[in-house]
């Protein structure tokens, strides 16, 4: 019997005789505070774990946490890093610890990277509570919200999403939350706490918590049998209505109404992976159903899922081609993909159905991302004569359309006083970043733009070392980390003379691979790294020892935060000069006359590529006032540009593997007498390698330019052309062919 009896008890306590665990089983006990046993899990994880031995360093480290071994812990996670600098696993565990620690802005930028690196539960919950920590409620309560979806037991996260929704105002979304958080466990603590005060809030201000606000209602199938279930959902009862309408379910199989009312209840009660499951087994048996095809695809939207939904819709869309939904959706996935104008054409049609003040909202995000500044306003405008309370909602659009019409007296005030409420919200931060640096505050701008990588969560990138953030380097190693695109490289690499002069041991600077050999060439002095500039740190584990790390972009918040601390070089960047002496002789071969190098598209869709851009034949009357060889500087596709050049009457030379090949484009550059260029990376190289630069700039062009110098302040071999209004280039290009008659007067 005894041994029957301790066969018994092993099996009532479960795994205690487990020959091996896996690392979701071992996170469980830690999660319990069954550290003895999490220890001997972690000791028996199953041998055939991917990456064990670093899955075995970050589960110790997660166990030293929890047991208040933050010291170890902190060692564990680094020595993970140390082997694997990009992972996932190990960049959460240094946030937990550097928020116990009380950095929560670092804390944020390692859960951060780990969210953008890896799918776990853990992740989003952990990047939710960084932000509620910090105050930034919104993006608080989009991180928990994902939490709760990829793990719906997680009482904690649930309890934090509620913490987020009541600070938003959301009181009906929190009361659920801390509902659910204690229907996980009924002895929690805190969330019977928070549901305590918030219902005694809710009281004492006279708020109604029973029912949700028509805001949040979805319309539902109005059918016969949904009585009893609308009724309990109407009084809150959620579980019960959600228990009601799976039976309705079973009693209609073959029937999309009810399926979609459990999704939206599922959804309504914070659990939207059981509803997402609910509609995928609903249309595995019937694929036909539109309606189910249709409300997958929304749902799948809003989860984000645009690769899985756009089949889904599209389908739906073929066969309700006038429906404003779905018009809505497809407007949503082509909008994702950067697809502004195609986005844009779907909700113009939409709103020909609908001008909802939802819909109104819509199109003026969606008429701003096609820089139609004047139109979005127009309808943010009509949106608070319509509904004050939404200004907090569209004061994101009123802002950036404000800032890119140069109305910054109207856009500034409102952000100062939003950032005094929220002073870490990088949604704020950064466009106020934008208004100062255009105005030539540089200081200031260079402050708030530390807040980019925040506000564009996708691009962050983190390595295991300390933020520099102005200490001492003398004897040190500094690492800088590539961000941005090519020109913003080559811009930001303009200061790492001001960082080798603080002398330390080592400088080592990654740059994106196309970029790598000049800037290995102009700055002997740095050890350059050549990348592709993604999220795989292989190469971080070759350097050594590192004491800091520096975003490159965060540079000028040191080193030029005023006119004055711009110095005026001559050109900083060396290109070959073999190469440099080759394109002397092919340029020569060609005549005495100037060699001008030109460039006329600027960007994409999504970075204002409208605003930068003109049509090749404009800069016929540059021909006309100067008696030139003109070379083609632009990158792309430019074979029909050419033609209809040539056919206008400005013939230009075309050496395509100087363009490709950013190298030759830099000795190409230096080789010419003179470039004039739109706003794109050929600014930036030429105005680095000191070539004389006349570049057209949109009236309000991007921060870079300013809005008042006429020389760009990085490059003072630079001069700048501005739109003297919106759209309007005859003027620029009529003063730049003024200029080019007396630079080069006709002989």
């Amino acid at each position: 019997m005894g041994m029957i009896n301790n066969l018994m008890r092993n099996l009532v306590r479960g795994h205690a005789a487990k020959r091996s665990w896996t690392p979701a089983e071992a996170r469980e006990l830690i999660a319990r505070g069954e550290l003895d046993r999490a220890g001997e899990a972690i000791d028996k994880l199953a041998e055939d774990t991917p990456n064990r031995d670093l899955l075995l360093l970050c589960l110790r480290g997660e166990l030293a946490f929890r047991d208040h071994r933050d010291t170890d812990a902190e060692k564990l996670f680094r020595d993970a890093l140390a082997l694997a600098p990009g992972l996932c696993d190990a960049h959460y565990g240094l946030s937990i610890v550097m928020l116990a620690r009380a950095e929560p802005e670092a804390a944020l930028r390692h859960a951060q990277f780990a969210v953008n690196t890896g799918r776990g539960a853990r992740f989003s919950a952990q990047l939710g509570l960084c932000h509620l920590e910090l105050g930034n409620f919104s993006r608080a309560g989009s991180a928990l919200t994902r939490a709760t979806r990829l793990e719906p037991s997680d009482k904690a996260s649930w309890n934090n999403l509620g913490i987020a929704r009541r600070a938003k105002g959301d009181l009906y979304g929190a009361q659920i939350s801390f509902k659910r958080a204690l229907e996980i466990d009924p002895d929690f603590e805190r969330a019977a706490n928070n549901l305590k005060m918030l219902l005694s809030d809710a009281e004492t201000f006279g708020i109604d918590l029973a029912s949700p606000p028509p805001s949040r209602t979805n319309a539902s199938p109005s059918e016969a049998g949904f009585e009893d279930i609308d009724g309990l959902e109407a009084a809150g009862e959620l579980s019960a209505a959600i228990e009601a309408c799976e039976q309705l379910c079973l009693d209609r199989p073959d029937e999309s109404a009810p399926v979609i009312k459990l999704y939206r209840l599922y959804r309504a009660q914070g659990d939207t992976q059981n509803g997402l499951d609910a509609l995928e087994a609903f249309r595995s048996r019937h694929p036909d159903d539109l309606d189910a095809l249709k409300e997958h695809g929304i749902a799948l939207i809003r989860e984000n899922e645009f690769k899985q939904a756009k089949p889904l819709v599209t389908q739906a869309l073929e066969a309700r081609p006038d429906d404003v939904d779905l018009l809505v959706a497809m407007s949503d996935i082509r909008f994702e993909q950067d697809r502004f104008a195609e986005s844009g054409e779907l909700l113009e049609r939409a709103f020909a159905l609908d001008q909802s003040l939802h819909m109104k909202g819509k199109l003026a995000a969606n008429l701003h991302a096609r820089c139609r500044y004047e139109e979005a306003l127009k309808l943010v405008d009509e949106m608070l004569a319509e509904q004050p309370a939404v200004a907090e909602d569209v004061m994101g659009v009123r802002v950036y359309a404000l800032t890119q019409l140069g109305r910054h007296d109207e856009a500034l005030p409102m952000l100062d006083e939003s950032i005094a409420k929220q002073p870490n919200d990088p949604n704020r931060r950064f466009p106020r970043a934008t208004i100062h640096l255009l105005n030539e505050r540089f200081g200031e701008g260079w402050d708030d733009y530390a807040y980019r990588a925040l506000s564009s969560t996708r691009h962050l990138r983190m390595v295991p070392f300390p933020l520099w953030r102005g200490e001492p380097l003398e004897g040190k190693t500094l690492l800088v980390l590539a961000e941005q695109g090519l020109g913003d490289q080559v811009m930001f690499a303009s200061c790492l003379p001001d960082v080798v002069a603080l002398r330390p041991a080592r400088t080592v600077v990654e740059v994106v691979d196309r970029v790598a050999p000049t800037i290995a060439r102009s700055f002997p002095e740095c050890e350059v790294v050549a990348t592709k500039q993604d999220a795989a740190f292989d190469w971080v584990r070759k350097l050594g020892h590192v004491d800091y790390f520096v975003p490159m972009g965060d540079l000028p918040q040191r080193f030029r935060r005023s006119h004055a601390d711009f110095p005026r070089h001559t050109g900083y960047l060396r290109a070959a000069p073999e190469r440099v002496a080759h394109w002397r002789t092919q340029l020569a071969a060609l005549g005495g006359r100037p060699k001008i190098g030109v460039s006329w598209r600027g960007g994409t869709e999504l970075t204002r590529q409208g605003l930068r851009t003109l049509d090749v034949t404009m800069l016929r009357p540059l021909a006309d006032r100067c008696d030139a060889d003109w070379v083609c500087l632009q990158y792309g596709e430019v074979k029909d540009d050419l033609a209809k050049a040539a056919e206008a009457g400005m013939p230009m030379h075309h050496w395509p593997e100087s363009i490709r090949d950013l190298d030759e484009f830099a000795a190409l550059i230096t080789a010419l007498d003179l470039v004039v260029t739109v706003c794109n990376t050929t600014v930036h190289y030429a105005g680095a390698v000191g070539r004389e630069v006349w570049v057209l700039t949109p009236k309000v062009p991007e921060w870079r330019y300013g809005l008042h110098s006429t020389v760009l302040p990085w490059y003072p071999s630079s001069r700048l052309y501005r739109q003297a209004d919106a759209g309007d280039w005859q003027h620029a290009l009529a003063r730049i062919g003024q200029d080019l008659s007396e630079r080069f007067p006709r002989s």
